[in-house]
């Protein structure tokens, strides 16, 4: 997970992660940190100022092929769900499934 530290996480939320995500998902998610590390990316670019928090959430959300994260996020206005993120990250998980049962 020290791949974090260059977005910016903190020790804390990186311990977070390690004490929550099971062992095959920490496995998975380092396999996959490439496709992690392009939808954080993504995420702050488009201007998810708190991407971290959201990620410490919903770290399942960022193991997504990138054109599919990004397909969710375009399926809404951007700055509405910038400020609905900002106020509260679950919003992103409830978009998710949204785009993923419509």
């Amino acid at each position: 997970m020290s791949f974090l530290y260059k977005y910016g996480f903190t020790d804390e939320e990186i311990d977070a992660l390690k004490e929550t995500l099971s062992k095959d998902m920490y496995s998975e998610m380092a396999f996959l940190k490439n496709i992690v590390s392009s939808n954080i990316e993504y995420l702050r670019d488009f201007g998810v100022t708190n991407y971290s928090q959201v990620f410490v959430k919903y770290p399942e959300i960022f193991m997504r092929d990138t054109e599919s994260f990004q397909n969710v996020l375009g399926k809404f206005d951007k700055e509405d769900l910038i400020d609905k993120v900002l106020k509260n990250p679950t919003v992103i998980k409830k978009m998710v499934d949204y785009v993923d049962n419509n």
